[in-house]
């Protein structure tokens, strides 16, 4: 469980640090934009990307077994 705890934030780090280094600029104006919306639209947004994650995750658990 843990093991696979920190093999999630392993790849989270990769994929940001991947994004932060090929287009820093585009992480600044998408800071930008989420720093103008409300937030209850920040947090449609969180739910929408949980969902969407915890949805791959469940789908590749299934095909895996």
């Amino acid at each position: 469980m843990i093991l696979t705890l920190l093999w999630g934030i392993g790849v989270i780090m990769l994929v940001e640090g991947i994004a932060y280094l090929v287009a820093p600029s585009l992480i600044e104006r998408v800071l930008k934009i989420l720093a103008g919306t409300s937030v209850r639209q920040r947090r449609m947004l969180g739910a929408l990307m949980a969902l969407a994650g915890s949805s791959l995750l469940y789908q590749s658990l299934i095909h895996i077994r």
